[in-house]
């Protein structure tokens, strides 16, 4: 059931419905002020939209989005648990990734020059290539580059803020 408030204003009437604040009913004062679930459920929805639009570029490439999430992430890490640390996910799982991609011939792994049981895994220039396809298929299909470099900047760094909250 909604509540109806008819507002005056300068002689201008106006109607707006607002939920009656029934048992587990959301209410909002102002309808037009996003709360925090409209901007999560929005995130969610861009970033639904983003990681199917990397699914599809990484399928072209006979490619996992997770795969192609590893291989463009061991261009910044190369070591296993570093990888594992920055994609959220186990160092057994990073194992099983990186040779599927070594298999493939997109990363070549190698022992570590400070500690030889750790092993290093960087792209090859095949998997250079591929990052950087898929990259450019981003850049010119993901509904970000719509946004002025401005808009991009303030995006990032609002993502930046909410990556460090900590967990609770």
């Amino acid at each position: 059931m909604a509540i109806l408030n008819v507002n005056f204003t300068g002689g201008e009437e106006r109607m707006t419905a607002t939920p009656s604040a029934g048992p587990g009913a959301p209410g909002r004062p102002d309808p037009r002020t996003p709360s925090t679930r409209d901007a999560g459920e929005a995130l969610l929805r861009v970033s639904h939209r983003v990681e199917g639009l990397l699914s599809e570029l990484a399928a072209e490439h006979g490619l996992t989005a997770f795969q192609a999430r590893a291989l463009r992430a061991l261009h910044d890490v190369s070591s296993q648990g570093a990888l594992a640390r920055q994609l959220g996910c186990t160092a057994s799982r990073i194992s099983v990734i990186t040779r599927e991609l070594e298999e493939r011939g997109l990363v070549r792994k190698t022992a570590s020059i400070s500690d030889r049981r750790m092993r290093m895994a960087r792209p090859t220039a095949e998997g250079t290539r591929i990052v950087e396809a898929i990259g450019a298929g981003l850049t010119a299909r993901s509904p970000l580059s719509a946004l002025s470099e401005d808009r991009i900047v303030a995006l990032f760094d609002l993502m930046s803020e909410i990556e460090g909250v900590p967990e609770t």
